[in-house]
C-alpha cells in the first residue's frame, strides 16, 4: 500500500496587518506538500513555495494576477489566484480555509511598491468546494466574491478558463506558464517583492503519479525538468497555457525541491462549479 504524507503549513506566524511598505514582512505563504514514493527521510521541512530558476514578469504583463491574504483571529497567511469575471477572484481551497476575513489586491507588481491603478478589497464572501479534503487535498479550489464589480483597467484584466468543449482534453506535452510572488531558490530563500513567472511543460497523470501516488482526474502536473518548476507559486495562483488558465496551484513536494512535478487543480473538471457559484459564465 502507497503511504504519503500531507503538510499544510505556514512558513512562520504573522500579525494581521499589512501595508505596502519595504519596512512591512509580507504574511507568510500557505501551501500544502507530500513526499515522493520512497522519499528519503532527510528531505528539507521547509515547504518554501518557489517559482524556481524564473523570471520577473514585465509589470502588468499578467493583468489577471491576484494576491490574497486571509486571515484568521490568531494567523495571517498569503496566496495568489486570478480574478476571472467583474467579482469573482478564482484560487485553492486550502487558501480560504479557516478565514475569517480575505484582502485581494488587483493590479500590483511589487508588493512592496503599490501601483498606479492598483485596488485592494476586502472580499464579500467566498466559498470553497463543498468536497474539499484538506487531508487529500481533493477539489481543492474556491472563489471569492468581491464586494463591487471591478472593471477592466490597463493594470486589470480577466483570466479566460477553458471552454467546455475542452473538458476532456489533457494537455499533456504543452507549454504552460505559472506566476506568483514566492522564493526563488529550491528548499527556502527570500519572497520575492515582484511577480515572477516560470514556463515548464504539462506532464500526464500517470507521470505524475509515479512520483506521488495521490494524482487524481481532477488534477494537472507541471514538470519539473531541468530544475524548472513552480512548487509555490503561489498556491491559488494561475496555470496558463496560452492565455487559457487551464490549472490552480495546489501542492508540491515537500521541500519545494526542484526537479519534482507540482500539482494543481485542473479547471476543466470544474467549470460547472465555478459557474453556480460566480458570476463568471462559461461558453
Amino acid at each position: 500500500m502507497k503511504t504519503f504524507a500531507i503538510i499544510v503549513t505556514l512558513l512562520a506566524t504573522a500579525t494581521c496587518n499589512l501595508i505596502f511598505s519595504a519596512k512591512d514582512e509580507l504574511p507568510p505563504f500557505r501551501h500544502p506538500t507530500v513526499d515522493p514514493i520512497g522519499s528519503p527521510d532527510d528531505l528539507p521541512d521547509d515547504p518554501n513555495l518557489q517559482i524556481i530558476h524564473g523570471d520577473e514578469v514585465k509589470p502588468h504583463s499578467i493583468p489577471y494576477q491576484i494576491y490574497l491574504i486571509g486571515r484568521s483571529s490568531f494567523q495571517a497567511w498569503s496566496c495568489g489566484g486570478s480574478i476571472i469575471s467583474p467579482k469573482t477572484v478564482l484560487t485553492a481551497a486550502h487558501c480560504v480555509d479557516g478565514a475569517t476575513s480575505i484582502e485581494i489586491t488587483l493590479g500590483a507588481h511589487n508588493l512592496k511598491q503599490a501601483s498606479p491603478g492598483q485596488i485592494t478589497v476586502n472580499a464579500a464572501s467566498w466559498k470553497r468546494h463543498e468536497k474539499y479534503n484538506p487531508n487529500t487535498i481533493d477539489n481543492d479550489i474556491a472563489v471569492v466574491i468581491l464586494p463591487n464589480e471591478i472593471p477592466v483597467s490597463p493594470t486589470i484584466n480577466y483570466s479566460k478558463l477553458p471552454s467546455k468543449t475542452d473538458v476532456h482534453k489533457d494537455f499533456v506535452d504543452d507549454s504552460a506558464r505559472v506566476s506568483g510572488w514566492g522564493v526563488t531558490t529550491s528548499g527556502g530563500g527570500t519572497v520575492s517583492d515582484v511577480l515572477r513567472q516560470v514556463n515548464s511543460t504539462i506532464i500526464s497523470n500517470l507521470a505524475c503519479n509515479n512520483v506521488y501516488g495521490i494524482v487524481k482526474n481532477e488534477e494537472i502536473c507541471l514538470s519539473g525538468d531541468e530544475g524548472k518548476t513552480a512548487c509555490n507559486g503561489d498556491s491559488g495562483g494561475p496555470l496558463v497555457i496560452g492565455d487559457i488558465q487551464v490549472g490552480i496551484v495546489s501542492y508540491g513536494v515537500r521541500g519545494c525541491l526542484s526537479g519534482y512535478p507540482s500539482v494543481y487543480c485542473r479547471t476543466t473538471k470544474f467549470l460547472d462549479w465555478i459557474e453556480d457559484n460566480s458570476d463568471w459564465r462559461g461558453d
